[in-house]
């Protein structure tokens, strides 16, 4: 009888740390099921402002008080008291952006989301295609591995022989269709792919909100100079370079910053599309294939901004310490000078004269100083009216003459993100959204114009065609770059857009 060594107790330590994680106090808390649904139906697409949360779960609340749940009956905690409470177990995120309060899920909700909607699928994960991607990564992995350059060029000879013989054979007719059963099963790989890329760049990002985090409190406590304070952060958090989720992120900024890559993605999503395979596919199918570029996007934009964020506190520190210094330099050797003064004198007792802060003005009386002149209180001349001749042009002509219609693209910009189902329309939908009539040339600038003062997403290598109608009647096509804007602050829709879009 073959005698086993016990090595459950190696494992032990490492179960234990894992318990300890937030992903496992939000499995095992009472609350998890009214929990989890409120994250998936209210934070799973994105930052939601605090106030308007707050809003969302009390109403949610009541619901679920009113649907008998035990534990929500006996409880008297408001949403803010519940979301105090997530941010503390690190389910939620609370950041100030661009001067407004969000909440957005961590990491750990979303693979906690993730694990129950693969419980309530059960759908298993095997598959042709999954196995197939294993394979591929398998080959890849052991051609780059491989340090003999000729071995390396057999690999490519056998894979151009294999592509050739592909070739040949969709040429002559040889090649079957594919099953509509293997398209579908490929589809789910696919998505099952894309459905973990924003909980591991959340990752990334919530890391960069802890170190943002520990960097504000050691700045704070620590008594250390401001270049020892910096390099000691630097040394310790290269977390692009320290973790797999920050290798990973800047593999996909390496592959997502080539806008070759993103208009093949984009091409590859539209074909796909218009295959008759396609109409088998539900409506949550197509958005999510339809909104894939745009998610990859955001999952960037959103570890970007956390980066943003904790390089402005790089910043207001070092100024910050810099401003100090340079104070703390000039008052001491002020100080200086004036004990030099004092001991060159040689005297028992001196009084120095020694202002340190702001110095006084040198008057000998009141009389001396004037606090204002009366000549700027006087109104200035009225000016000669001026006979000003408009050559016969109407109002409109005049506006025809003038600069871009900002009013008007602004309120399109609204009237299309009302009409986007994501709420971020691109250039081409707001040019759609303008009326005939300003879709003149001197607003594709106003358009551009907009878009930058909105943070728009652009796309140099992707262009998108506007065509404008001259004050003639000619048509132009202007090409712009492919851009998308970010959803907007409710607070600051024009009103009259909101009347019309009611």
């Amino acid at each position: 009888m073959t005698q086993h060594a016990p090595g459950a107790a190696g494992r032990l330590a490492r179960f234990e740390q894992a318990k300890a994680r937030p992903e496992m106090a939000l499995l095992r808390a009472h609350s998890v099921e009214w929990v989890l649904s409120i994250f998936a139906e209210h934070l799973a697409a994105g930052p939601v402002e605090v106030a308007h949360f707050h809003e969302v779960v009390d109403v949610e609340l009541r619901e679920l008080r009113a649907a008998g749940s035990p534990e929500l009956q006996e409880s008297t905690r408001t949403a803010r008291d519940y979301c105090n409470d997530w941010v503390a177990r690190q389910w939620v995120n609370r950041a100030l952006v661009d001067g407004v309060e969000q909440y957005t899920l961590t990491a750990a909700a979303l693979d906690v989301l993730a694990f129950a909607d693969r419980l309530v699928d059960r759908r298993s994960t095997v598959s042709e295609s999954r196995l197939q991607q294993i394979l591929d990564a398998v080959a890849r992995l052991s051609d780059e591995a491989d340090p003999d350059p000729q071995a390396r060029v057999d690999r490519i000879d056998e894979q151009i022989a294999a592509l050739q013989a592909q070739r040949d054979a969709l040429l002559g007719g040889d090649v079957p269709p594919t099953p509509p059963a293997r398209l579908h099963e490929q589809l789910h790989g696919v998505m099952d792919l894309a459905r973990h890329l924003p909980a591991d760049f959340k990752r990334v990002a919530d890391s960069v909100y802890t170190m943002h985090r520990r960097f504000v409190g050691e700045a704070e406590d620590e008594p250390a100079g401001r270049g020892r304070t910096l390099q000691a952060f630097f040394d310790d958090h290269d977390l692009l370079e320290a973790s797999a989720e920050g290798r990973a992120f800047r593999g996909l900024m390496r592959l997502w910053g080539s806008h070759r890559a993103q208009a093949a993605l984009r091409r590859d999503i539209d074909a796909l599309l218009s295959q008759d395979f396609a109409a088998e596919l539900t409506p949550e199918q197509r958005r999510a294939l339809r909104t894939l570029p745009r998610m990859l996007v955001d999952a960037a934009e959103d570890v970007q901004d956390t980066y943003r964020r904790l390089t402005q506190s790089l910043e207001r520190f070092v100024q910050h310490r810099s401003d100090g210094d340079r104070d703390l330099r000039a008052r001491l050797a002020r100080a200086q000078a004036a004990a030099h003064a004092l001991f060159g004198q040689g005297a028992r007792r001196v009084s120095v004269d020694l202002q340190l802060g702001a110095s006084l003005p040198d008057v000998q009386s009141i009389a001396q100083v004037q606090l204002a002149d009366p000549g700027l209180r006087e109104r200035p001349p009225v000016l000669d009216e001026v006979e000003w001749d408009d050559g016969g042009l109407s109002p409109t002509d005049m506006r025809e003459l003038g600069g871009p219609a900002l009013d008007e693209i602004r309120r399109a910009v609204d009237v299309a993100t009302a009409a986007a189902g994501s709420g971020r329309p691109t250039l081409g939908e707001v040019w759609d959204a303008l009326a005939p009539e300003q879709r003149r040339p001197r607003n594709v600038v106003g358009l551009l114009h907009v878009a930058v003062e909105a943070g728009a997403t652009f796309l140099d290598d992707t262009g998108d065609r506007l065509e404008a109608v001259r004050t003639d009647g000619s048509r132009v096509v202007c090409t712009v770059p492919w851009a998308v804007l970010p959803a907007p602050d409710p607070r600051t829709t024009d009103p009259r857009t909101q009347e019309a879009l009611a």
